[in-house]
């Protein structure tokens, strides 16, 4: 009986020992303060795609992308190499925002390729 007692009290505390946060187990802040974006890729190499209504729009979003692939590169020292790709919203988001193709040309307002290291 006090065995049993002892098996499902320590089960219980397991289940509510307090969990790590959100923050400490969140990805890398590549998409920090560019809405839709989305990220994919490996260690080696990143891509993220982002949407834009304008040109001069695109080269904000890009810019921004870039500058946060540099920090956190500087913190991880992963991806060697970042592609970014500024699609147009409506159609062309919904075709190519999460697919793993490249977006077509008609559908691109920018597109970066560089390497961080």
């Amino acid at each position: 009986m006090i065995r049993a007692f002892l098996v499902m009290s320590s089960a219980l505390a397991m289940l509510l020992a307090p969990v790590p946060a959100a923050s400490a187990t969140a990805n890398p802040p590549f998409c920090k303060g560019v809405k839709p974006c989305v990220i994919g890729g490996d260690a080696g190499r990143t891509w993220l795609h982002a949407t834009a209504s304008s040109k001069a729009e695109a080269r904000v979003v890009a810019a921004r992308l870039l500058r946060n692939a540099r920090t956190v590169h500087r913190r991880y020292h992963a991806p060697e190499w970042i592609e970014i790709w500024v699609v147009k919203k409506g159609a062309c988001w919904r075709k190519y925002g999460s697919a793993l193709i490249d977006p077509s040309r008609a559908c691109t307002y920018k597109h970066l390729e560089r390497k961080l290291s």
